[in-house]
């Protein structure tokens, strides 16, 4: 999305892309006093990510889901199975 509109003369920072994904559809469906941004009072979804979000080598190292951390990649007990782990049976003891 930034190089691109770079490359077409259309300046964007990091910032305002993130704006773009965040703030602007929250606006959009008129819930911007309840999320979209982080704010005192606003639900507390996050990411924290490893390296630049816009990266496609950047992955997801912690996550907050209303104020409460849901996933941590040094900590397994917060891992949770992957869909594509639902229905598939193990051996007895074994977790996916």
């Amino acid at each position: 999305m930034i190089s691109a509109s770079n490359k077409m003369g259309y300046p964007v920072t990091p910032a305002k892309a993130i704006t773009w994904i965040t703030s602007n559809p929250a606006k959009s469906l008129g819930l911007e006093d309840q999320i979209g941004s982080i704010e005192v009072g606003k639900n507390a979804d996050i990411v924290l990510w490893s390296g630049d979000p816009f990266s496609v080598y950047s992955k997801a190292s912690k996550v907050w889901i209303d104020g409460a951390l849901r996933y941590d990649q040094n900590n397994k007990s917060l891992w949770r199975t992957s869909d594509f782990n639902l229905g598939v049976l193990t051996p007895a003891g074994d977790r996916p």
